[in-house]
């Protein structure tokens, strides 16, 4: 089944005031170092209305690890791998915790740690998009500390198998891809300046929400339904390409993943992998970049 995107809006309303979102939600936060960035990221959650909701799970991959100091969040913990899981690796082994003692919440979101939540009625608003027909995940504004852009959509469409396969012969040079993501970067940084009158925030010119093929993968929400209907994190690859198995998951599922500006979250970005790749991450992104291609689009 191919997907119908839109331009049509989800339909989340600006609330008046504040929403206690009658819902469950699981975030877990995978790091490997980033210590500081966590920090700031579990103060930003602390200040969310709802917090007798949300249950805060930081997996840290980063072999041994300290246990960092209590968090003020209400209902936290903190798993210390024995080895670097990856960031799927890592969402599932706490996601498999998580559900030992607790049923499926409502929603599971899965996200990096070099992220802030700034709006404080976050939980109130994603509360408005609860029991919504066919919706698998959520994929929120994420807007680029670096750039000022919005990483979402991630892809709006399916892309083509020739773009696929372009990718994965461009990236297997480590010259050639960190060129890639530094004139990606400076592009996207002087067209979202261009884009904003003086005066106005970058966020101020939002895109339309709609169903889109896939999400950011630094910040993903996950619906009750999305794993009921027999979906998982299960995704191949240590690193890299998350999107595009999502992507895929979703189609198979027969379920939506849904751009929804209106929930909004900042990533200072590239402060656990970094800008420019070094020789070893660059082969993890190329052999990823490889699979997708080869897997889901394969060559007539």
């Amino acid at each position: 089944m191919k997907p119908n995107p839109t331009t049509e809006p989800v339909g989340i309303r600006e609330p008046e005031t504040a929403v206690e979102p009658a819902q469950t939600v699981l975030l877990i936060c995978v790091k490997f170092g980033s210590d500081t960035e966590t920090v700031q990221y579990l103060e930003s959650l602390r200040k969310l209305q709802g917090q007798q909701d949300l249950h805060v799970l930081v997996v840290d991959n980063t072999v041994g690890a300290e246990m960092p100091e209590p968090s003020t969040v209400r209902n936290f913990t903190f798993i210390r791998a024995q080895k670097n899981l990856g960031y799927f690796g890592g969402a599932r082994s706490g996601l498999s915790l998580y559900l030992r003692e607790h049923s499926m919440p409502d929603w599971v979101i899965v996200s990096n740690v070099d992220l802030v939540i700034e709006d404080s009625q976050f939980l109130g608003k994603l509360a408005g998009l609860h029991g919504r027909a066919r919706l698998g995940i959520v994929a929120p504004g994420i807007r680029s500390a670096l750039t000022g852009r919005d990483q979402n959509p991630f892809l709006r469409i399916r892309p083509s198998t020739t773009r696929m396969h372009a990718y994965k012969w461009i990236f297997r040079s480590w010259l050639v891809l960190n060129a890639y993501e530094l004139i990606s970067a400076l592009f996207h940084k002087l067209r979202s300046a261009a884009r904003t009158p003086p005066g106005e925030s970058a966020g101020a010119r939002e895109d339309r929400g709609g169903t889109i093929y896939a999400p950011h993968g630094s910040f993903l929400i996950f619906s009750r339904e999305y794993f009921l209907a027999g979906g998982d994190l299960d995704s191949p690859y240590f690193l890299f390409g998350e999107e595009i198995y999502l992507a895929e998951v979703l189609r198979k599922l027969r379920l939506d993943a849904v751009y929804e500006p209106l929930l909004e979250v900042i990533h200072q970005e590239h402060k656990s992998t970094r800008l420019v790749k070094s020789r070893k991450l660059a082969r993890e992104v190329a052999s990823s970049a490889a699979y997708w291609a080869d897997t889901y689009f394969p060559l007539k």
